[in-house]
């Protein structure tokens, strides 16, 4: 560990403290990364158990969204299958601006699926539709900063890594560059730490609801929504770690300002 700090101590021309706070956070990001990449095994994992098990109510997950979606006067919200490139990046998701479901299609598809996976996926996105058009503040920020959410996270560290290779290669010293493409990247972190941070209210209430939903409707048995609940759980607690991962790239960033700031103090 003192080699790291002695290397980051020589990068950024900062003091020993804040070189060894870089290098620990930059520890724990990295055991972040590895907890958030097996809580997403683990909700692979419940997702495809309950996609291979029929639902009592025989419906589709675009049937299931349409039904709960009709009855809750949102009529004129459409449930659509995912394109490819949609679905690798989103997923199962409402967009807000065109008031859209889209389900999976492809890659643990549900839209056409009569599974509880599908039911319980189709019935929850529709609950986080009729969330943001009931006025949910939290539920249409997180769905209108969605885009930022999905690449903010990706882009901060080659934002930061441009600017730090232009001052270091052409530059030959830290310069304003720098700091602007770490100021970029440190707005990407933000907005992406937000949506992750919105991300388990909305979806614990989304959750809740569709489960609510499905249960007044007659759409799952007893034992189905005891497996739907355990899927919904799943996503919560990756999105927690989500959440935790997020909050110590903002540190990371944070702790790089006051070093390049120290830097060019002196």
């Amino acid at each position: 560990m003192q080699e790291m700090v002695s290397k980051v101590m020589e990068q950024f021309g900062t003091t020993p403290a804040l070189a060894t706070a870089y290098v620990i956070v930059g520890i724990l990001i990295a055991v972040m990364a590895v907890v958030c990449l097996v809580l997403e095994i683990r909700v692979y994992l419940k997702y495809r158990k309950a996609n291979k098990r029929g639902i009592s109510s025989n419906m589709t997950g675009v049937d299931a969204a349409r039904y709960v979606l009709d009855r809750s006067g949102l009529e004129y919200v459409k449930v659509r299958k995912s394109g490819v490139i949609r679905e690798m990046f989103f997923g199962n998701y409402y967009n807000i601006l065109t008031k859209t479901i889209y389900l999976r299609s492809w890659l643990g598809k549900i839209d056409n699926k009569k599974t509880v996976t599908s039911t319980a996926l189709g019935v929850q996105k529709a609950a986080v539709a009729k969330l943001c058009e009931s006025g949910d503040k939290q539920a249409k920020v997180r769905n209108s900063l969605s885009l930022i959410g999905v690449f903010g996270p990706i882009l901060f560290i080659p934002v930061v890594l441009i600017g730090g290779m232009i001052d270091i290669m052409v530059m030959k010293e830290v310069t304003m560059i720098s700091f602007v493409c770490l100021a970029v990247g440190g707005a990407l972190a933000v907005a992406g730490f937000i949506v992750t941070l919105l991300n388990i209210p909305v979806e614990k209430r989304a959750n809740k609801l569709a489960l609510q939903m499905m249960e007044e409707t007659g759409l799952a048995t007893g034992e189905e929504l005891d497996i739907m609940k355990e899927v919904f759980d799943a996503y919560i607690l990756s999105y927690i770690a989500q959440f935790i991962l997020e909050l110590l790239r903002v540190v990371q960033w944070v702790l790089e300002i006051a070093m390049k700031y120290n830097n060019s103090k002196n």
